[in-house]
């Protein structure tokens, strides 16, 4: 059965379609474990809670199928997805290597106005991941400030790939900043990736980001097996 506040919290505010609202639900819901790798979705079910027909829910659903986030299986219909050790390492050395080489675009052809935005995105994520509900806020922030970079790459499907692998990644990378001490660490990381890009340096942004992210990769695992460890004795 699918928590009751799944529905108390959703609103269509009259503008978007429906399946665009619920989806937005949805995604928001499983991405901050709200709804947990393999919990079925009833389209029945969630068709009630929102108070619409099964029309908008299933391209909702299908929606967040091409994201990675649900899998239609043989006799359960739509359920959420999790990644397994491997998967977070795969899409981990991808976005490695994609992001690297936008970083590396957007720093040669960066202006101020670039700079300035990266600076805005640098401080909200310092300040948004403060305190207790810091990890819930860090996905976000912390997209917001690659991609302030990679803007001035001016390779949009090249950020559109990038951006899918982030979907993908964001309940693990959010659990960094529950570790002590990941966001002073991670927040250096970001200030010499925005000094690169203050320097101009291409090469040492590129190469700064690469190793950011394997980095972030390694301690996803350490997350994920200590999760995986919890939930089999618990």
């Amino acid at each position: 059965m699918l928590p009751a506040h799944l529905f108390l919290k959703t609103e269509f505010a009259g503008h978007g379609t429906a399946s665009e609202t619920i989806r937005t639900a949805l995604r928001t819901a499983i991405l901050e474990d709200v709804l947990e790798p393999g919990q079925p979705l009833p389209q029945s079910e969630l068709a009630a809670g929102f108070g619409v027909s099964i029309i908008p829910v299933r391209e909702a659903l299908k929606h967040l199928e091409a994201e990675g986030l649900v899998a239609f299986l043989p006799n359960r219909g739509a359920t959420v997805v999790g990644l397994e050790e491997a998967d977070v390492l795969e899409y981990s050395q991808i976005r490695a290597l994609l992001e690297e080489q936008a970083a590396a675009f957007a720093v040669q052809n960066m202006t101020r106005v670039d700079l300035a935005r990266i600076e805005d995105a640098y401080e909200a994520f310092v300040e948004g991941t403060r305190g207790s509900n810091g990890a819930v806020k860090s996905g976000a922030l912390n997209r917001a400030f690659h991609n302030a970079i990679y803007a001035a790459a001016n390779k949009p499907r090249l950020l559109a790939m990038i951006d899918d692998l982030h979907i993908r990644l964001d309940r693990y990378i959010r659990g960094h900043l529950r570790i002590e001490g990941r966001k002073d660490t991670t927040d250096s990381e970001h200030l010499a990736i925005l000094e690169a890009c203050r320097a101009k340096d291409a090469d040492l942004a590129a190469s700064l980001t690469r190793t950011h992210i394997l980095h972030a990769a390694d301690i996803s695992v350490q997350v994920f097996r200590q999760k995986r460890r919890l939930s089999q004795t618990g």
